[in-house]
């Protein structure tokens, strides 16, 4: 069972990914269920939404794809670990806010670019080529540098060289759009770089468990020793409090007895 969502949930889930470690570390959070994180919030951003079982499926069944292993669907009845991997995967979500701020608002290129060309009207093969390159773009760091409107008109650009589709330049039809030529050739700058790069390998650099599947033992006690911790605290407080009161109670009653 795979995730058929609308292009503009992908690419939601990809731009905040993308924020998230751009204000966090690999190093401190697990890549996968950060990854299963963003999906799942930008499934229920754009109004799409997936139960969390379907993400870890899903999830579960790509990791045991690469690994080559014999794939046995996760059912929340018959495995005890879906409720620690769902719980795992709420807490990601709640990091990916956190960090974000609650400011999750993502403007993807893709309903620019075909608005975009609409209004210049060129060749159907101008928008298929301008659609992979806007889904490729999201795999750089294009989507948090720029506006969207930057990166519609810079695949647009470069789809128009590599298809051999004139676009007007007198004047230059960017600048109908509001978009700068610098930023333009920014895109395409990246677009090469990305295309010259060897198949990307994944490189486990977290300090948890690089497995999705596998809960780390050490984030559950983390979370479980701060709550009590936190309890505790709060406990000590509200006592302190309590025999404030008690003391200021007694003493008044003290004064009145003299008077």
């Amino acid at each position: 069972m795979l995730i058929y969502r609308p292009q503009h949930v992908m690419a939601t889930g990809q731009v905040l990914f993308h924020r998230f470690y751009c204000k966090t570390s690999f190093v401190r959070f697990n890549v996968k269920r950060i990854a299963a994180a963003c999906i799942w919030l930008a499934s229920r951003q754009g109004e799409n939404p997936r139960r969390a079982r379907d993400v870890i499926n899903v999830f579960k069944r790509m990791e045991y794809r690469r690994e080559n292993l014999t794939l046995d669907y996760l059912d929340a009845s018959s495995m005890k670990k879906h409720p620690e991997l769902k719980m795992d995967l709420i807490r990601c979500e709640g990091h990916i806010l956190k960090e974000l701020a609650f400011s999750c608002h993502v403007e993807i290129p893709h309903k620019l670019m075909v608005s975009y060309i609409s209004v210049l009207g060129t060749h159907p093969k101008l928008m298929q080529e301008s659609w992979n390159l806007a889904n490729d773009s999201l795999r750089s760091t294009l989507c948090v540098r720029l506006k969207a409107e930057f990166v519609a008109c810079g695949v647009v650009y470069a789809a128009a060289q590599r298809v051999h589709v004139p676009l007007p330049e007198n004047p230059p039809w960017w600048e109908a759009f509001e978009v700068e030529k610098s930023g333009i050739d920014e895109v395409c700058r990246v677009l090469a770089h990305l295309y010259s790069l060897p198949k990307a390998e994944y490189l486990h650099v977290c300090k948890e468990d690089g497995s999705f599947t596998t809960m780390s033992l050490v984030t559950i006690v983390t979370h479980e020793s701060k709550a009590t911790e936190i309890g505790k605290m709060k406990k000590e407080r509200l006592s302190k409090e309590r025999e404030k009161i008690k003391e200021k109670e007694k003493g008044k009653g003290k004064g009145k007895g003299k008077t």
